[in-house]
């Protein structure tokens, strides 16, 4: 099979299953998975298979890797998903505001009613 074939072919359901696990890794810590981390979390206990994977997604275009270094795996354009707002993402934020050390009284009651409106349900 010639190299542009296999760019053009679909990802099998344990390829995408091994980019998705990396994608919601990178997206949710801002570093790759090591090797070990995705095998386990994919209950997969060779790392050579992962390793597979890992060199197919690059072969087609969905990582990058840099040599010579541990969790340097990244997302290419061709993968990225548009980003998706959450509401553990919004809390996630919202912790990060530090809302209870801000001086500011409408940037507190912004915060603050955004939080317990999605705590409450009102915000879905």
């Amino acid at each position: 099979m010639t190299t542009e074939a296999t760019l053009e072919k679909t990802l099998s359901r344990r390829q995408k299953e091994v980019y998705d696990y990396i994608r919601l890794f990178i997206e949710d810590n801002g570093y790759a998975p090591t090797i070990r981390e995705t095998a386990e979390a994919l209950m997969l206990s060779s790392s050579s298979t992962i390793h597979s994977h890992i060199n197919t997604l690059i072969r087609k275009g969905y990582l990058t890797q840099t040599a010579g270094g541990v969790r340097t795996l990244a997302l290419t354009k061709k993968g990225k998903r548009p980003k998706v707002v959450t509401q553990a993402g919004i809390m996630r934020w919202i912790q990060d505001q530090g809302i209870e050390k801000t001086h500011d009284a409408n940037v507190y009651n912004l915060l603050s009613d955004l939080q317990e409106g999605i705590q409450s349900g009102r915000i879905c």
